[in-house]
């Protein structure tokens, strides 16, 4: 086949889903098409926009012979343009099994593992709701001071008035709230006690080189029509509960997809990592509020706590409290960058290492401070396949093996997915 000319349809047939939610196909002249929208086994109709020596991508114009899996989205927004759930033209039974086999491989491709080790390392460990299961939402204003949420590879803002992932205290807000142009409106709830915090970002507070800085205006400038009862900006915070324990978020921290995405979390880590039971030096790596080091290493002698933020470090000194002068049950607490981070001797040998990285992963700085640790036991919480694979390489060049690579779907609708690894150090 030639090179397709840009708005020239091309008929296609795409072999799998990839990282990134996209389907890949082949053209005739063995160059790789990324298909936005189509699933696999379907004959689609594509057109190019973006044409590459050694790839191109392509936007779906029409599916020719649909997937038994393909469904219509159930959501308006979606059908326009929202790029928020870029997956629900999959049935929701499809979904995790397709994360699967990114994640199988993404091992195999990228992270240079055998075919047959992998498929005996890798596993389903379950999906979240796929409706009202996000307790923390991003809005964008739009011109008729709406909100909305941004088209799929662009900045067209697709205007909403609900969403059917978001948690029921969100939606109520979103019928509700009006919001400045280009302002982004973040939100999130308390599934505990239904408390909603706000903080919002105005475009000509955007820092040089992108960098956003959240600032706490008045709501008259940018936006009307919150609850009363809802606690605004950065200083402003919320109680969840999680495994059966209390944590503070506040407003600027990081915190899971929704409550039940932490709990699947928080089980498939304790799964990982039997030894935090018995430990007597855990370190949470990344940590954000502490969620592993309050939940799954609550039984653990000492623990430390790493992580760069500052709201969250005042979170989990906070969620951390009741360790703080305990004679059996210690903690410490480092805030800064996790490649920068020195263990402490006097804390003890390291027992086990719970690491959740962002979406670049640990990389060769992250996976350095592990081998300082010389931890036998290692959980990775990875939520991008690419980085997981990556670091899985990573770490078994320092010489740790991949005992278990457990695959949960807590961000269904969408291409985004959460892996928790299992690392042993191997014998010298």
């Amino acid at each position: 086949m030639p090179t397709p000319a840009a708005q020239d349809p091309i008929t296609l047939r795409p072999e799998r889903l990839v990282a990134g939610g996209d389907a890949l196909a082949r053209l005739d002249d063995g160059r790789v098409a990324f298909v936005t929208g189509a699933l696999p086994d379907e004959e689609v109709e594509v057109v190019v926009d973006v044409d590459r020596s050694d790839f191109v991508r392509a936007a779906l114009t029409e599916v020719v012979d649909p997937s038994p899996d393909r469904v219509v989205p159930t959501c308006p927004f979606r059908r326009d343009g929202c790029g928020g759930c870029g997956w629900m033209h999959l049935a929701p039974h499809a979904q995790l099994d397709a994360k699967i086999e990114i994640v199988t491989e993404s091992l195999r491709r990228i992270g240079r593992f055998d075919a047959s080790e992998v498929a005996r390392l890798v596993r389903s460990g379950g999906a979240v709701d796929p409706y009202g299961y996000r307790t923390s939402i991003r809005l964008v204003g739009t011109p008729g001071r709406g909100v909305g949420y941004r088209e799929e590879r662009s900045d067209r803002v697709v205007p909403i008035d609900h969403c059917q992932i978001a948690h029921e205290n969100l939606s109520r807000i979103i019928r509700e709230v009006e919001v400045a142009p280009g302002v982004e409106l973040s939100l999130r709830t308390s599934v505990a006690t239904d408390a909603v915090t706000a903080r919002w970002t105005r475009p000509e507070d955007r820092r040089r080189r992108g960098e956003r800085r959240r600032t706490n205006v008045a709501a008259g400038e940018s936006v009307k029509g919150l609850p009363g009862d809802v606690h605004i900006g950065d200083r402003a915070f919320l109680v969840e509960r999680v495994s059966g324990v209390d944590l503070r978020v506040s407003a600027p921290s990081f915190f899971q997809s929704g409550v039940d995405a932490a709990e699947m979390l928080v089980d498939a880590v304790e799964r990982a990592a039997p030894e935090l039971v018995g430990a007597g030096h855990a370190v949470d790596a990344y940590a954000g509020v502490g969620l592993f080091a309050a939940t799954a290493m609550r039984h653990a002698r000492h623990v430390t706590v790493v992580e760069s933020s500052r709201s969250s470090c005042f979170d989990a000194k906070e969620n951390l409290r009741h360790r703080s002068g305990s004679g059996d049950r210690s903690v410490a607490i480092a805030r800064t960058d996790v490649a920068r981070w020195e263990p402490d001797s006097a804390n003890g040998a390291v027992d086990v290492v719970v690491a959740d990285p962002g979406r670049p992963g640990l990389a060769k700085p992250g996976t350095g401070a592990i081998e300082r640790t010389a931890a036998p036991v290692v959980v990775l919480v990875s939520c991008d396949p690419v980085s997981l694979a990556r670091d899985a390489r990573l770490l078994t060049e320092i010489g740790y093996g991949v005992d278990d690579v457990e695959v949960l779907d807590i961000f269904p609708q969408t291409p985004h997915v959460e892996c928790v690894t299992r690392f042993t150090r191997r014998g010298d």
